[in-house]
């Protein structure tokens, strides 16, 4: 357990730090990109991605957590396995190419969103595999490599947006960048799997592919019911509501979702782990998971506060006054972020326990819930309406995955014991920043003062401990 517990720090951390410098360089460049292009272009780039995206579920076919749970059980058949991850995906992409640029001409009022759709359908196939590959190095818990290429896309997709931003080009050359900071990072993912991982080059009959769909059928179809699930509001706020108000919910969208990577990284370090323990020893995954759970549940609290307590100077500042309104639907999303970290936990430990069927239909009933509220409430409040149809979604997602888990592994994990005493310093945090907000602090003297208080309330309240800092660190020190 020691050993499993310096790796999954350890990947952690590094998985971490390298999209905290990853998404503040994004930041940067979709901060630009929003003052320059304006609320109405964003909402058509907000547009080509949801449209692409889901078309782009089909070609990922939920393989990502399948590749990690069962390379990290299995790891000898990564090579193969790649083989023929790699023969689907470009089989199904042909396909989705085909419908998106018929789609795309039936349904798409305007040449610039065409341009942008063909693009980003370009895009897709070097994306989806790019993160295919990314899989791997997590099953094999080797985040160097992931971290890697995610840093080498990140630095050449900014570098390159920003020049062409200042220079004053436009949306089209911004997507053109995309494309070519996709395909180079998808080809270097590629480089190091061959080169540390495995040879990728086999020969592949029609049944392989066959086995691989059967084995992978239910990821696939949970990846379909999450991404409308995550995504069906942006694009009904599209067809119901036009491109200001998407733009206004996209900018918010853009806030919150800049910190995905967070639970991203904590699970490639946890759900190998956790995989293997879900077969061999009920105890050690128990005593796995609650960290996981814990820490990713305070971290997503804290940007939560952070994010609500201060929101229309985080909007104005980034974004501009024309974005003004965004600043109630960044308050209900921060809210939807907080519950969104609790259940990614929890739908991973769904799949590490081989659950994946209860796990499609727990989303399938959300999805349906979200497209309910959603037609309810944009007609009447626009952006407003699906940000709070949002967090209704999220908290029907919590209660049913909670159920999923089952009564006795819940009273073994204790998720409510670990999750009160960090909500009582959520609350207290968000009284001090509501104080500071109408007290006119400077935006950065605020982010400061709600961190420092909420740090301080996690100890106060003994929700983090210095004994388990100390563990911590001496886990980092620790030789295998």
């Amino acid at each position: 357990m020691g050993t499993d517990s310096k790796k999954i720090l350890q990947n952690t951390l590094m998985l971490t730090l390298t999209e905290i410098i990853a998404r503040i360089m994004s930041l940067l460049l979709i901060m630009a990109v929003a003052r320059k292009l304006g609320p109405e272009l964003m909402g058509i780039y907000a547009f080509g991605v949801t449209f692409v995206g889901i078309f782009q579920i089909f070609v990922n076919f939920g393989l990502e957590p399948f590749i990690q749970r069962e390379v990290s059980r299995r790891p000898d058949i990564a090579g193969r396995l790649m083989a023929q991850i790699f023969v689907l995906k470009l089989i199904i992409y042909l396909a989705a190419v085909i419908l998106i640029l018929i789609f795309s001409l039936a349904a798409v009022d305007s040449e610039v969103k065409r341009w942008v759709v063909w693009i980003l359908t370009g895009t897709m196939f070097f994306q989806t595999n790019f993160t295919a590959t990314n899989a791997f190095f997590r099953a094999y818990q080797k985040a160097k490599y992931e971290a890697m290429v995610r840093m080498s896309l990140r630095v050449v997709y900014t570098s390159l947006g920003l020049a062409a931003i200042l220079s004053g080009r436009g949306l089209l050359t911004l997507v053109t960048l995309e494309f070519i900071a996709q395909a180079g990072a998808c080809l270097l993912a590629w480089s190091l799997f061959i080169k540390r991982i495995g040879n990728p080059f086999h020969a592949l009959g029609l049944s392989h592919l066959k086995k691989l769909i059967l084995s992978a059928r239910d990821f696939f179809l949970i990846r379909i019911v999450q991404t409308i699930f995550n995504s069906i509001d942006l694009l009904m706020l599209s067809l119901m509501a036009g491109d200001t108000a998407t733009g206004f919910y996209s900018v918010a969208v853009r806030l919150t979702g800049a910190f995905d990577f967070l639970p991203t990284a904590f699970t490639g370090a946890f759900l190998p782990v956790i995989s293997r323990q879900a077969r061999t020893d009920q105890s050690a995954f128990v005593n796995t998971f609650r960290p996981y759970y814990k820490y990713l549940f305070i971290i997503g609290l804290g940007v939560a506060v952070a994010l609500s307590g201060l929101a229309e100077g985080w909007i104005v500042f980034l974004f501009g006054t024309s974005f003004k309104l965004a600043a109630p639907t960044l308050v209900a999303l921060s809210i939807a972020l907080m519950l969104t970290f609790a259940n990614w936990s929890i739908s991973n430990a769904i799949i590490a326990l081989d659950k994946e069927q209860l796990m499609l239909k727990i989303f399938g009933l959300c999805a349906g819930f979200n497209i309910l509220l959603n037609l309810l409430l944009i007609p009447k409040f626009q952006h407003n309406g699906a940000a709070w149809a949002t967090v209704a979604s999220q908290t029907l997602l919590l209660v049913l995955q909670l159920a999923a888990l089952g009564r006795n592994l819940l009273a073994s994990l204790t998720l409510g014991r670990l999750s009160i005493k960090p909500l009582l310093a959520g609350v207290i945090t968000c009284g001090l920043a509501w104080w500071l907000v109408r007290g006119h602090f400077n935006l950065l003297l605020g982010l400061v003062l709600i961190g420092m208080g909420f740090l301080a309330l996690l100890f106060i309240t003994r929700s983090i401990t210095y004994t388990e800092l100390t563990e911590a660190r001496h886990l980092l020190h620790r030789r295998n």
